[in-house]
């Protein structure tokens, strides 16, 4: 319940924009950063049955998605027009650049042998024998990639409390703080 109990505080709090903030950019950075994510989702196979979008580029979709999540972290720092904020944005951008590369390059395998970009068939070719087992590698790079790409510990340097203010997100208070933690 500690989830939900966040998200009813994050609401009913006094939301504050600076007063040098570029207010269009400022608005839309959250949402850059959550909408991405959600679309997602939209891919995933829940269940045999349950498939939201069965698309023949779903993999593809899925890795576009989550770099679009390096233009949220950029605009949130830099139009918040706070320099430690700007700093923030920019170490966490450049992170998630870097871990994207290897993150899409240790899904090559699994595309070699499902051969499909659709996610419903990469799910099916997994029916005898799961692909963990076949490239126990590339497993650890893509979750090792992919928690780097939530900025989230050991991986959180682009917030780095200490030196940069808690990062991108300094200036943002309100649902737009949790947006970013959502996205």
């Amino acid at each position: 319940l500690q989830p939900l109990a966040d998200v009813v505080k994050l609401f009913f709090k006094e939301e504050f924009i600076p007063a040098e903030a570029n207010k269009v950019i400022y608005h839309i950075a959250p949402m850059l950063a959550v909408i991405p994510a959600l679309v997602s989702f939209s891919i995933i196979p829940i269940g045999p049955n349950f498939v939201v979008t069965d698309l023949n580029v779903g993999l593809l979709l899925f890795l576009a998605m989550s770099s679009i999540g390096v233009y949220a972290v950029v605009l949130g720092g830099w139009a918040s027009n706070n320099k430690y904020a700007l700093l923030g944005g920019l170490r966490s951008s450049a992170q998630m650049v870097s871990y994207e590369l290897a993150m899409g390059l240790s899904t090559i395998g699994v595309l070699l042998m499902a051969g499909s970009l659709s996610m419903v068939d990469i799910v099916k070719a997994q029916t005898n024998i799961p692909f963990i087992v076949m490239q126990p590698l590339a497993f650890l790079i893509f979750m090792i990639t992919a928690l780097a790409e939530t900025n989230r510990a050991p991986f959180d340097l682009p917030e780095a409390e200490a030196e940069l203010v808690a990062g991108f997100h300094t200036e943002y208070s309100s649902m737009k703080f949790g947006l970013f933690f959502l996205g």
